[in-house]
């Protein structure tokens, strides 16, 4: 759908060459359509991360609260004094939100030799600036932005840390067999139903590009036709697992030095984790500045919420 000009960008356009500001007018209806037109789960943290718009764009700071019910009925006589008591206890996470912006612009003799050849304005920039804005935003929701304080998924410090066992050969998956390696997947979902007392159960495991190829390829045994990763996702009553994808991002430091590649194991759900993006890319009037027609765009980043760390867990050393 394409996103209509209003009055106060046209006056902007107006104060122009009134020929180069009506064609760019023209052009510029079609080049925000093309932006917002190209499909939305080009970065792959909006795959495996739920998203949600639901904070007001002008909030500075996303505060959400954790309550705990404790309490247990116990045996009393008829005369007893001493009655357990129930009570809820609550604890708030903040943390902030940022804005984001990008921009392209064209300048005069790019509009008027278009003009000339009867050509649409080349989309090259919009498309680089929707990208540029799409790669950030991914970014933050791995890995979040320390500069600015936004946290990601990957940095979270409460999400529970398990380094895998040695096999006979060594501890990465390389030098591991079939078995160790589905012991090593098995330890990782049985540890989270652990921790939560069977609250959470992990359904998507991420992993390097090197050890997904390796489950991918690898027969579950000798006589089987099966690769490893068939065989766990075949396998849900035992492991739990619906979906393996590549975690093809820079790590954070948990994962690397000493313990090798790691793994990322949770529970995908709204419930568990959130990327906030309380404004997705917005443009704003177009800017005349000199002789180039400046188009900036806007948006507000909360990164991701972890509401249950102990519904993931990072398993190292494969």
């Amino acid at each position: 759908m394409a996103i209509r000009i209003d009055s106060g960008v046209r006056e902007r356009l107006d104060a122009g060459t009134p020929n180069t500001s009506v064609f760019f007018a023209r052009e510029l209806e079609s080049i925000e359509a093309r932006v917002y037109e190209v499909k939305k789960r080009e970065m792959k943290s909006k795959l495996y991360i739920p998203v949600s718009n639901r904070d007001p764009a002008g909030a500075e700071t996303i505060t959400y609260r954790m309550f705990d019910k404790v309490g247990m009925s116990q045996v009393v006589s008829n005369w007893s004094d001493d009655i357990p008591r129930a009570d809820v206890f609550g604890k708030e996470y903040t943390q902030p939100v940022k804005s984001l912006a990008i921009s392209f612009g064209y300048n005069v003799q790019e509009i008027e030799a278009a003009m000339m050849a009867g050509v649409s304005l080349d989309m090259m920039k919009a498309d680089a600036a929707r990208r540029g804005h799409l790669e950030k935003e991914d970014r933050i929701a791995w890995n979040g932005d320390a500069d600015s304080g936004i946290k990601g998924f990957l940095d979270n410090e409460n999400i529970p840390t398990l380094a895998v066992p040695t096999g006979v050969g060594g501890y990465t998956w390389a030098l591991k067999t079939a078995d160790e390696i589905l012991l090593d997947i098995g330890l990782a979902t049985s540890q989270i139903k652990q921790t939560s007392k069977g609250v959470f159960q992990a359904n998507v495991c991420l992993l390097p590009r090197a050890q997904y190829d390796k489950i991918a390829t690898t027969p579950r045994s000798s006589t089987s036709d099966t690769t490893i990763l068939q065989y766990v996702l075949n396998n849900k009553a035992a492991y739990g697992i619906e979906e393996f994808g590549v975690l093809d991002v820079e790590l954070d430091n948990r994962f690397v030095g000493a313990t090798a590649d790691g793994a990322v194991f949770y529970e995908r759900s709204p419930e568990v984790l959130e990327q906030r993006i309380p404004k997705n890319l917005t443009p704003l009037p177009v800017e005349v500045r000199g002789l180039e027609y400046i188009i900036n765009f806007h948006a507000r980043n909360g990164g991701v919420v972890v509401r249950y760390p102990i519904a993931c867990l990072f398993l190292t050393g494969i």
